[in-house]
């Protein structure tokens, strides 16, 4: 977008004065011919966060985060300049990535001669030269915005990104994601005097358990070994189940340097082709890691439990341990298949604790994780879906309860913890999952209206919205595009100083304790626990609290968009040797700036601009029925559909890819799915007959006016009581709160009535004024007033 304002200067200005897109344009000088690049711009803008668009259509600043696809408002795509209304192979001459040799043409001209037909195009540039004479170059045809019939050739900035090596892509991409240079030598210089665990560790009260068989179970190739288990029979038939987690805070002093550098961070960055670590590796890959043979300082959990493991008590008591055995997931499978009755006791432990969970209920929200394969020098060779084995899910129970204890004894202490809190889904996400797919509540087991009851404490837990969403996910099993819609209409989990409880695990109390090599609140939890008593802790901690929840969970969000594009990375590196080839590809998204497709081989994700769907027509996003029409051809484009499509660029520093939409080839199951109507669906759901004013504020215009709509008749029946009310004041006002008693509506609905009312009785008076004979002479008088 080049000759365009920054970012930056654009966040600067809203940030003054929010503006819709007219006022911001005229404000940034925006000439004319720079309209829908600018246009376009905005829109990446508020795809990625760093601006908001209200329900006004005023832009200000974002929040950062992504804009999750079931926010966009309805939204008509750009009109295509008249060069890319013509026919697809006009189009195609315009998108398609280009080699060609670069060349002066005379003192202030330059050219580019096309290797592939020899053809030779102007160059379109400023005062700085394109290149040098005689570089081959990548480039792009657009119309000469003076010659018709004639084009102007760019460079391609993100096809000459492609031919970067693999260590340059990744190195400019870390560099681009802002991820945490080296450790400052000061730290290095602290964690090198750290010593190995000795005797003398067991003088404060350190439990020496290492005659125990203790487990370290980690997927191949896992940098950090920071959990290891153990579990003995009782003769009663129960166990003793011991979660021993790497004792991190013996080696972080509180409020040290190393600390603050571990708060800055707050997690380790996984990366497909490398991490970066919260901690040093000195610490995070050896003192502190949990390895066969050797002793390790740990803070265990000690759990004491019935013989169907039911939780009988518990303990936390800092450790000395010798792991027993480190193996990977596959291995503990083998280990069971050979008869190895540890690991048989560990099995039989957790599927006794996933049993006590699906009684309590649980959602079995499985979504395919993708990960990278990379050949012998290092670079990406295939993405491909990480696969598990039951041994995944011991482990995943036992550090679940581990947590959960965690949680209660920082309760019943009364300590100032970080806690893992998971609201229910709020109404209007399940209102928009509704509208889309009706289908999927039906037979539902809770009342759509009892939904928007208010919960009773403090407390994430909504028992009515959670049989909801078990019915839900029931119904979608096995479709993963189903369950990939209701895991988007879902809060996402965050840290917190209050512990309100965890929605998706129908737990009150849940917080983070077993992994401190690489997170920081479970760090922060082992230092709470490891006090004497709550006396130690001052008001100063208890703001410290707050501010840590929210700085690692404002991380976490980032961090998880880099590791999203750090995998788009890989699967760019891959589609850059397919430039202009053609893949069959699957619709996996809509979105007011355009349509995302997948393709299967190399697996990846790229997103095709209105512009270049092929055809000449006008696209419309139309987000309640989740679909993109043509106004002129009629033809829709839903999640799901099968479609022909063209690689345009990639750009495997960005994670980048563009594609043109050659033709579709078949509907996809989800756009023959019925949708709802938007006001029949709030008329079920409650919200027409009992609308508070958080609930019509948090509707879009649009919407809310379909709301009133389908209510009118019983706000002309209260006007019909209200016209029979006594003329008297008080009784106008008693008649007004009876009113607002009956039908639900606050007093904005019936001010909104009143100046309705108001403006119909202003149109009479100046239809039978001297100002004009009919109608027509009238609305014109009006006009002019106005």
């Amino acid at each position: 977008m080049e000759n365009l304002p920054s970012k930056e200067q654009i966040i600067a200005v809203v940030r003054d004065e929010p503006m819709i897109g007219s006022q911001l344009r005229r404000a940034m000088g925006i000439t004319k011919h720079k309209k829908l690049a600018f246009k376009q711009l905005l829109a990446e803008m508020v795809s990625e966060g760093s601006l908001a668009r209200t329900s006004s259509k005023e832009y200000t600043p974002g929040t950062g985060i992504p804009k999750d696809k079931n926010e966009a408002e309805e939204f008509e795509s750009q009109r295509p300049a008249a060069a890319s209304r013509r026919k697809a192979s006009a189009k195609d001459e315009e998108t398609r990535v280009r080699r060609g040799v670069l060349s002066p043409d005379g003192k202030d001209w330059w050219q580019v001669t096309e290797l592939e037909t020899g053809k030779i195009y102007e160059m379109a540039h400023r005062s700085k030269a394109p290149g040098k004479d005689g570089e081959t170059i990548a480039f792009t045809l657009y119309p000469h915005p003076k010659l018709k019939h004639s084009m102007l050739a760019k460079v391609d900035r993100s096809a000459s990104e492609s031919e970067l090596s693999w260590k340059d892509v990744t190195a400019q991409f870390m560099k681009d994601a802002s991820l945490p240079a080296k450790f400052s030598d000061s730290i290095m210089e602290f964690v090198n005097r750290q010593k190995e665990p000795t005797e003398a560790d067991l003088k404060n009260g350190r439990l020496d358990l290492r005659n125990l068989y203790i487990l370290c179970i980690d997927p191949d190739g896992a940098m950090d070994h920071d959990d290891a288990i153990s579990v003995e029979k009782r003769a009663d038939g129960g166990f003793h189940l011991g979660v021993h987690i790497a004792d991190v805070s013996h080696y972080v002093p509180e409020g040290s340097e190393l600390d603050d550098e571990a708060i800055t961070r707050s997690f380790t960055q996984y990366l497909p082709w490398t991490a970066v670590p919260m901690l040093p590796d000195r610490l995070s890959s050896d003192l502190c890691s949990l390895h066969q043979g050797v002793d390790r300082l740990a803070f265990s959990c000690l759990i004491e439990l019935d013989k169907d493991a039911n939780v009988q008590s518990f303990e936390f008591k800092k450790s000395l341990v010798n792991i027993t055995a480190g193996i990977t997931y596959g291995e503990a499978v083998k280990r069971l298949e050979a008869g190895d009755e540890h690991v048989k006791a560990l099995q039989e432990v957790a599927d006794l604790l996933r049993a006590n969970r699906q009684a309590s209920g649980i959602l079995e929200l499985g979504s395919t994780e993708l990960g990278c394969k990379f050949d012998e020098n290092g670079e990406p060779e295939k993405i491909v879906p990480r696969e598990g084995n039951e041994s995944d899910h011991w482990i995943e129970e036992c550090m679940l309860i581990a947590n959960r204890c965690c949680a209660q004894e920082l309760q019943r202490r009364h300590l100032q913890g970080v806690y893992r809190i998971h609201e229910a889904p709020d109404t209007k996400d399940i209102m928009e999952l509704y509208y889309q797919l009706p289908d999927l509540f039906k037979d539902s087991p809770i009342s759509l209206r009892e939904l928007g009851k208010p919960r009773r404490g403090d407390t994430n837990l909504n028992p009515d919205v959670f049989k909801l969403y078990q019915h839900l996910v029931e119904r979608a099993k096995g479709d993963e595009e189903l369950t990939v819609r209701i895991l988007r209409s879902m809060q996402k989990a965050h840290y917190d100083s209050n512990c309100f409880g965890h929605f998706a695990l129908n737990w009150q109390d849940y917080a983070h304790f077993t992994s401190p090599i690489r997170r920081y609140a479970d760090l922060w939890c082992h230092r709470e626990l490891s006090r004497k008593s709550p006396a130690e802790t001052d008001a100063k901690r208890a703001w410290d609290v707050v501010a840590v929840c929210s700085e690692i969970s404002a991380n976490e969000v980032k961090n998880q968009k880099t590791e999203r594009m750090s995998l788009k990375v890989c699967a760019t590196w891959l589609l850059r040797k397919h430039l202009g080839e053609d893949f069959d590809a699957t619709v996996t998204g809509i979105q007011e700036w355009g349509v995302y497709v997948g393709v299967d081989d190399p697996r990846a994700e790229g997103l095709v601009r209105f512009r270049d769907i092929a055809g000449s027509d006008y696209y419309v996003f139309n987000p309640d029925k989740g679909i993109v029409y043509g106004k002129r051809s009629g033809k829709t484009f839903a999640r799901g559909d099968k479609v022909k499509v063209r690689l345009l660029r990639a750009n495997p520093v960005r994670g980048e890819a563009d594609f043109a939409i050659l033709e579709k080839i078949s509907d996809g199951r989800l756009s023959k799915i019925p949708t709802k109507d938007r006001a029949e669906a709030a008329e079920e759901l409650g919200l027409v007959s009992q609308p508070d004013e958080n609930e019509l504020e948090s509707i879009r215009p649009r919407e809310r006016k379909k709301i009133r709509e389908a209510y009118g008749k019983d706000r002309k029946a209260n006007k019909r009581k209200s016209d029979r009310a006594p003329s008297s004041r008080n009784s106008e006002k008693g008649s007004r709160k009876s009113r607002n008693k009956n039908s639900g509506f606050d007093e904005r609905e019936n001010a909104f009535s009143e100046r309705k009312n108001s403006r119909r009785k202003k149109s009479t008076r100046k239809k039978n004024s001297t100002f004009g004979n009919s109608r027509r002479d009238s609305g014109k008088i009006h006009m002019k007033k106005r």
